[in-house]
């Protein structure tokens, strides 16, 4: 080992102590449990060990109080207790959340009993004040709530809450004995129903008093949960070493092993013990080759990107630094539903995309200090693992990411760059021309238009911040820039000019051609470019088609909504609106999510979402620029549910035989779920796949908490499979399996053929511009290799062996095979494109 590597290791150690030590910061930062105030933000519940033991905890203990109070209430002969009288007013679930919730807290600080009584009692009185507040006074409460998000929950705070309570004649105000008797009554029942906590007698200086905390166990489990906590958020990092191999299934990646390291991230313990026979030597070769690939902070990219965010800016999708202001209250709000309702999903709307630019800013702020960490290093890695389907994720996304969105993919370049000769120079002119959206023509147009459009690219990379910003209106505007630099420096130095630059070849609606081939679909295969043509086929754009045919025959389409009426009873009303689509409104855009989620078996209710989140932007844009509404006033959230159905009845015709696919494969999972028996298949790549979705018990508790309204959900494991999940989950879970298959395939037979930088994103494949045409022949090779053998039948005659001879008589046959010629495949330039 030479001295540079000896050198280069010592780094890489540093690093990962560095993430550890980085992990365990962020994890600190948190307030510590000894400063807490019982319901303020820096509680021990509010911590990842405190919500995991409070969920453990609530369950037990609400039985505990349902048993106590339903035998006091019996009528059988005794003294009852007269804790069960106030009990009476509460559920058993919010009983429990509070005084477990308490309890938690009150244990870490070792809490005398009559005190964390009494404290419980208060929190009672508070949930029930507010719940009768919010009977006697809707509008004032929702105000009221409103405020609370802003203004938190001090102790001067807390004074003018109860004043405002006692004006409304909603103050719940217990007595100090009742408050006093019946924390004590739920301190025990809590222990009893848990064994979590203990009573110990402790001296003070005025006798003796007894205190609640953790038992033993508890208090070990809690220690080493924050110790675990602390290790196991590391702010993973790219490594300045190539990754360990995976030679086994838990050793492979970072230098230092991971706690609980393992290749493939699978809950179930049978699965793992059974993957110790398994040979997966070409899984692992696969993953270990794309981690082996040497990337480069593109600096270029990171000074540009910090100028425009330490500049205040947005360009090029970053996120916006202001929050989006809230629509404006209608005027007949009061009194009109419709509005009303509008007004709220809209408002909803708007909150939800505050919250998620919260975290793009933070991911932004991160992803430049990563950047900067990294600008000097010559190579850097990603090691990489697999989820449950065997697709194949890098650990490390924290920051630049060869599978993240476009800023952080524009971050990297390969270390080592290729001179494009001539076919890599026409494969860049084919990428950058993809990344501005021109990738429904033929190669040859697509060429033609970056001619067409050179003198913008050169402005691009000449004046990226002071000219034209051509490259901001990119589909994938970082990307395209990167892009754009190197078209300069083709035109500099024509076909010797080195490239670090990934070209990406992304399947055609990968779902849909995985069925299309296993099925041998004719139709679905030359809708989804399996077959040769002169022009890219648009499966997007026949959905489109066929839903603006519907659009256009339908003038005029019917809702109902819940309104009042002049008495203030609900009642159903009608209403009947132009239809907003016709006339050329649906868009290839608006068509595109929900076809291309369709054979992951999106609901036609998650289709509704994704076409008003893309009307809401169409939207936005047009705002931009002084234009109405892009449905011209219309209400977004009913035109996008008529469109809904429409296009998912268009989706199911142009591809029937992918239909059939995915109910054959519901149906065998119903099969197997009547016998209780998780799926097991094999890939092509030789990878068991495991599906397994337990069945849960989920009660909901709705309780008041300092201040703020608590919704939590409380899911517990419990014996047998979830049905349903099972056989929603399989479609999707067979379909990414296959397409991780290939994606393997592919890696190993680049590996074969010396091709060493690859940049997998599932069904998109880059790699050096000089290497393109050859991994565009691979993957079509290996495509047509996977789907040779019937891949349904081995399917069943996999489940048959689980099943056993009664469940295995039920299982259907799979559909039939149509009449594509797989070797098509071959000659078909677009498949991969």
């Amino acid at each position: 080992m030479n001295e540079d590597l000896r050198a280069r290791i010592r780094r890489q150690l540093d690093i990962e102590d560095e993430s550890r030590a980085l992990g365990a910061k962020r994890y600190q930062s948190r307030e510590l449990p000894w400063k807490f105030e019982a319901g303020t933000a820096e509680e021990e519940a509010n911590l990842p060990p405190g919500k995991k033991l409070l969920k453990a905890a609530i369950i037990p203990t609400a039985e505990a109080i349902r048993a106590f109070v339903d035998g006091a209430c019996s009528g059988k002969a005794g003294r009852r207790h007269s804790a069960a009288d106030l009990l009476l007013l509460l559920d058993p679930m919010e009983a429990a959340y509070i005084t477990c919730r308490v309890l938690v807290n009150c244990s870490v600080a070792k809490v005398q009993l009559q005190r964390a009584a009494v404290m419980i009692s208060e929190a009672l009185d508070d949930h029930l004040s507010m719940d009768a507040f919010k009977e006697i006074n809707k509008k004032g409460y929702k105000g009221f709530m409103k405020q609370q998000e802003q203004r938190g929950y001090s102790r001067q705070r807390k004074a003018a809450v109860k004043k405002l309570l006692t004006e409304e004649g909603a103050l719940v105000d217990s007595s100090t004995s009742e408050r006093v008797t019946r924390g004590n009554k739920l301190i025990e029942l809590a222990i009893e129903a848990t064994g979590l906590w203990s009573l110990e007698r402790v001296a003070r200086s005025r006798g003796w008093a007894y205190t609640v905390q953790a038992s033993e166990t508890l208090q070990d489990w809690l220690d080493k949960q924050h110790a675990r906590c602390s290790m196991l958020e590391p702010i993973h990092m790219p490594m300045v070493v190539r990754p360990r191999r995976w030679r086994s299934p838990t050793y492979g990646g970072y230098l230092t092993p991971r706690p609980g390291n393992r290749l493939i991230k699978q809950r179930n313990k049978v699965y793992h013990e059974q993957l110790r026979n398994v040979v997966l030597d070409d899984v692992m070769d696969a993953v270990n080759h794309i981690q082996d690939t040497p990337w480069q902070i593109n600096n270029r990219i990171l000074d540009l990107m910090a100028e425009v965010w330490d500049g205040g800016g947005n360009l090029g999708g970053l996120p916006a630094r202001e929050d989006e202001p809230l629509p404006a209250k209608p005027e007949d709000i009061d009194y009109n539903e419709e509005a009303k309702n509008a007004w709220k999903r809209e408002a909803a709307g708007a909150y939800a995309r505050n919250a998620d630019l919260i975290s793009a800013r933070v991911a932004i702020q991160q992803g430049l200090w990563v950047g900067r960490r990294f600008a000097e290093e010559p190579e850097m890695f990603y090691p990489h693992e697999l989820d449950f389907r065997g697709r194949i994720y890098p650990i490390a996304t924290f920051g630049p990411s060869p599978q993240g969105s476009d800023w952080q993919k524009a971050l990297l370049q390969f270390a080592h760059g290729k001179p494009l000769g001539e076919s890599g120079r026409r494969w860049l002119y084919v990428h950058i021309a993809n990344l501005f959206g021109v990738d429904k023509v033929p190669f040859d147009e697509r060429v033609a238009w970056v001619f067409a459009h050179s003198a913008e690219l050169i402005d691009s990379a000449l004046n990226p911040l002071d000219g034209n910003r051509f490259w901001s209106t990119a589909d994938s505007p970082w990307c395209a820039l990167a892009a754009c630099f190197e078209f300069v420096g083709t035109l500099e130095e024509g076909p010797d000019f080195v490239s670090r630059l990934p070209i990406a070849l992304d399947g055609s609606c990968s779902g849909l051609q995985h069925f299309s081939a296993m099925l041998r679909d004719a139709d679905g295969g030359s809708a989804v470019n399996l077959m040769p043509a002169e022009r890219p086929q648009d499966i997007y754009g026949r959905v489109k088609d066929r839903g603006q045919e519907v659009a256009d025959a339908t003038p005029t389409y019917s809702y109902t909504l819940k309104t009042k009426n002049e008495a203030g009873e609900e009642v159903e009303q009608d209403f009947t609106v132009d239809n907003p689509w016709i006339g050329g409104k649906i868009t290839r855009a608006i068509a595109k999510r929900p076809t291309m989620t369709y054979c992951y078996s999106a609901t036609r209710y998650g289709m509704q979402g994704m076409i008003l989140e893309t009307i809401r932007g169409l939207d936005k844009e047009r705002e931009a620029v002084g234009e109405g509404p892009y449905l011209g006033g219309a209400d977004n959230y009913q035109a996008a549910n008529w469109l809904s159905h429409v296009l998912y009845r268009a989706i199911g015709d142009t591809v029937k035989a992918a239909e059939e696919a995915m109910d054959w494969l519901r149906r065998a999972a119903a099969v197997a779920s009547e016998g209780d028996l998780p799926l097991w298949w094999t890939t092509p790549m030789g990878l068991p796949i495991l599906q397994e979705y337990k069945k849960q018990k989920g009660e909901r508790v709705k309780v008041h908490w300092a201040g703020q309204r608590v919704d939590l959900m409380v899911n517990v494991d419990c014996e047998g499979l979830d049905k349903r999940a099972q056989s929603n989950g399989v479609a999707p879970n067979f379909v990414h399996s296959l397409d991780a298959a290939h994606l393997q395939a592919v890696a190993l037979r680049c590996r074969r053929e010396g091709i060493s930088h690859l940049a997998m994103i599932h069904d998109s494949f880059g790699t050096h511009a000089a290497d393109t045409d050859r991994i565009a022949a691979i993957l079509r090779e290996t495509f047509v290799e996977q789907y040779t053998p019937d891949v349904l039948r081995r399917l069943y005659d996999e489940l048959v062996d689980q099943l056993g001879e009664e469940l295995a008589g039920k299982l259907p046959e799979p559909p039939k095979m149509g009449k594509l010629d797989l070797n098509q495949v071959l000659a078909a330039p677009y498949t991969f494109a």
